[in-house]
């Protein structure tokens, strides 16, 4: 297991504040935030390129914080390969080997097993400029392996490379790290790449630790406005709250929810796959009287977008292309939004 406990470091450009985080043995951690959050700074202290100011780092429960990379048992992939170019791919893989008590014919079965493991055993003696940009982050990544590290780190592994590309690779990582057991904290911008890989994510912002949870966590019941917008939240509106016997009356216009107890300044977040589109009837509380004012064709779905007296801003709903025929669904359409089921309330 791999704990941060209460970790903080500050640089001019970058900061760690504070952060407080658990990766369990075999668990696939994506790491995700905007630009200038801290992300890299994060796994160079794990790594052991960087210390803390503040705060211990623990790998199998016991203080790495002050120990030097090579004590760590760790493999870092950057996104920018950094193989060596004058040594053969059979030779970058090797590297890392001349730092362990690792025989001649140890050294030579690991290079050999990785390499069959990543598909590059016919790149062994080929030099790092003779190879495509995925051939080289196979080498990156079977350099980092060879040493059997107890924990993987990759830092924007992919986004050097063509989609196709990616994507392929996308996948021999889950498969990698499925078949060797591995333990990974990966960097990324792509949120599409952050949710395929499966596992839990956490979101930094400002060096701080945002959010974390699964990808549905994340998509369907942000915790934050913050977490909400990062992950393309669509309905999103400041509600007014009011105390009531049973907690807090959470409403913005015609919306109305029961928070239960949080406190603070709180959000509606409307899921526009979850409202449910009926003919026009009275309104009632959740029940929203619309004007239909856009219809936008997205591929799999109709994005449609709603006037709705009360709300600051239209109310998108998403529909199938079915649904708009068969209704006849079209600008000035009068319809019932029903929003019941749609509903998530957030923090400030």
């Amino acid at each position: 297991m791999i704990k941060l406990d209460r970790v903080s470091c500050e640089w001019p450009e970058f900061a760690i504040r504070d952060v407080t985080l658990w990766v369990n043995e075999g668990e696939y951690l994506v790491i995700v935030g905007p630009t200038g959050a801290g992300k890299t700074l994060l796994l160079e202290l794990l790594l052991g390129i960087h210390h803390p100011d503040i705060g211990q780092i623990f790998i199998d429960e016991i203080d790495v914080t002050k120990l030097p990379p090579e004590k760590r048992g760790i493999g870092m992939v950057y996104q920018d390969y950094l193989l060596f170019p004058h040594l053969d791919v059979s030779r970058n893989l090797a590297f890392g080997l001349r730092y362990r008590q690792c025989g001649p014919d140890e050294a030579r079965r690991r290079v050999q097993e990785i390499a069959e493991l990543l598909g590059i055993s016919h790149l062994l003696h080929r030099y790092p400029y003779t190879l495509s940009g995925g051939e080289k982050q196979r080498v990156a990544i079977g350099r980092a392996l060879v040493t059997e590290p107890r924990l993987l780190l990759l830092d924007e592994p992919l986004s050097a490379l063509d989609r196709g590309t990616a994507s392929r690779l996308r996948n021999e990582l889950k498969l990698l790290h499925s078949t060797k057991k591995l333990t990974v904290v990966h960097v990324t911008h792509d949120l599409s790449e952050a949710r395929q890989m499966g596992g839990p994510i956490a979101l930094i912002k400002d060096g701080r630790l945002d959010a974390l949870g699964t990808a549905d966590d994340l998509l369907r019941r942000p915790p934050t406005v913050f977490a909400a917008n990062f992950f393309g939240a669509v309905n999103l509106y400041r509600a007014e709250v009011e105390k009531t016997d049973r907690g807090m009356r959470v409403g913005v216009g015609p919306v109305v929810a029961e928070s239960g107890h949080m406190e603070g300044a709180l959000y509606l977040m409307i899921h526009p796959d979850e409202v449910v589109l009926l003919p026009a009837s009275l309104e009632t509380p959740n029940h929203l009287c619309c004007e239909v004012i856009a219809l936008t064709d997205e591929g799999n779905y109709v994005a449609v977008q709603l006037r709705v007296a009360g709300l600051p801003s239209p109310l998108t709903a998403y529909v199938s292309r079915h649904f708009v025929r068969s209704q006849i669904l079209e600008l000035g359409s009068i319809v019932t939004a029903d929003v019941e089921r749609a509903i998530h309330i957030l923090r400030g």
